[in-house]
């Protein structure tokens, strides 16, 4: 064994989206390269521009009740103030309350892999405090928009789905 963490089969994954993120001073840590949890913020950047670009428009926390149950980042390679970065984000399993996002980083032109992460969101009545099903629309604009079906098993991840965690 290399001694390497698993790649979580992240270079398998599909991405067909792709936002960049512009590093800020205030992302710098005193070691002047992008401090480990603000790759979580640039995670939440890409994730806003995907649902954006996958439903055609801006969402409002009113219209799309989901909480984020899980999130992880693998980190490759320093990023560096006024670095270009690409984020790209697939989803890679939609389950019956539950979906899962996979995300890269990259640097600019050379394409360095800086951050690699994943996160699974949960479909959340935030007035019940309940969890709800997916609707079939969101599946059907998700499954368009990555040109592809998705199911609801990912590979490397936890097994858990998430649709009980919060009940």
């Amino acid at each position: 064994m290399s001694g390497e963490p698993p790649r979580h089969g992240i270079e398998d994954v599909p991405f067909r989206f792709r936002t960049p993120i512009e590093i800020r001073f205030r992302d710098l840590d005193a070691l002047g390269h992008v401090n480990n949890a603000v790759y979580f913020t640039y995670f939440e950047i890409a994730r806003s521009a995907y649902f954006k670009a996958v439903h055609g428009r801006q969402y409002n926390v009113e219209d799309f009740a989901i909480v984020l149950t899980e999130a992880s980042c693998h980190y490759r390679s320093p990023a560096f103030f006024g670095e270009p970065l690409i984020a790209e984000v697939a989803t890679i399993a939609i389950r019956s309350r539950s979906f899962e996002l996979r995300y890269r980083i990259l640097a600019g032109e050379t394409r360095r892999l800086v951050a690699e992460g994943r996160s699974v969101q949960l479909a959340y009545d935030h007035r019940t405090k309940r969890t709800i099903a997916l609707s079939p629309t969101f599946r059907r604009e998700v499954e368009a928009f990555e040109g592809r079906k998705i199911g609801s098993a990912a590979t490397g991840t936890s097994g858990r789905d998430g649709s009980d965690s919060m009940k």
